[in-house]
């Protein structure tokens, strides 16, 4: 929001967006492409500098009552897949994955198998 701001002020200078991306380069890190892309926007006559409202789809699945869900199924059957848990919740294997590590913060641990050989007595 800042660089936006900072942006806008040196719209209204009549800089440059090269120049204004060169100065604001030594201060703070901002792409090219977002200067240019600001400076557009102000040209056309916009002048607030916040994000305009999308309109994507908001998540619906990773709702409190599906993590509580999840987490008990796991506590229940640590041997779940994802595709299990979404089967059985009708909700997609992405957030059944977002609920598990980034609601759950639960992490699989990495079990390894060493195959062992019995010697014989006879070698």
């Amino acid at each position: 929001m800042e660089q936006r701001v900072n942006i806008k002020f040196c719209f209204k200078l009549g800089r440059t967006a090269t120049e204004t991306h060169k100065m604001l380069l030594k201060v703070d890190a901002v792409s090219k492409k977002c200067v240019f892309e600001w400076f557009k926007r102000f040209r056309d006559g916009k002048e607030d500098v916040k994000d305009e409202p999308r309109s994507c789809r908001p998540p619906t699945s990773t709702t409190p009552d599906n993590i509580e869900r999840v987490r008990r199924m796991l506590a229940d059957d640590r041997q779940l897949s994802l595709r299990m848990i979404a089967e059985e919740l009708k909700i997609s294997i992405d957030s059944v994955s977002d609920i598990i590590h980034e609601h759950l913060q639960k992490r699989k641990k990495k079990v390894y198998a060493f195959q062992t050989f019995l010697r014989s007595s006879n070698v």
